[in-house]
């Protein structure tokens, strides 16, 4: 079985806390790919909207802002999802799918989505196995909740 993500575990001196962090195994190539996909797009409509469109000059560059911010909206970099455990305290699920013009740490730092479960919430947390197309079978990690109908993902796009 070919693996497809790398887990990185880290914990703070005290031991108060502990992170494990879901990266995608081609992180990095995904990244670069996405950006030289956003280059070639912007390029492209640069060029069509220079070449072909008869507008005046501020037309044309509020055209150019409008579709460089869509495309940075729409080509973003691969999920990255991690998990906190703070003893005594709960759990943190956070997402992060980054713009692909900015560098981890910021992504990190501005784009991440997180929730927080307090631990009294908590009843406990299970490896369950599930069945998708193809009756292949899949392991994944949740959390269930007090008074919750659903079990609550871990690592839900991993």
């Amino acid at each position: 079985m070919r693996k497809n993500y790398i887990v990185g575990i880290t914990s703070n001196d005290q031991g108060s806390h502990t992170k494990y962090t879901i990266v995608p195994k081609d992180y990095k190539r995904k990244c670069l790919l996405n950006l030289m996909v956003f280059a070639a797009v912007n390029a492209f409509a640069f060029y069509y909207i220079e070449m072909r469109l008869n507008l005046v000059v501020k037309k044309k560059i509020a055209i150019k802002v409008v579709f460089g911010l869509l495309a940075l909206v729409l080509i973003r970099n691969p999920t990255v999802e991690t998990l906190y455990v703070y003893r005594r305290a709960g759990f943190q699920i956070a997402t992060m799918q980054g713009c692909v013009l900015l560098p981890r740490s910021l992504n990190d730092r501005w784009l991440e989505q997180s929730y927080f479960i307090p631990q009294d919430r908590v009843v406990d947390l299970i490896i369950n196995e599930g069945f998708v197309k193809g009756f292949q079978v899949i392991f994944y990690l949740a959390v269930i909740l007090k008074d919750a109908t659903h079990l609550r993902l871990v690592f839900p796009v991993c």
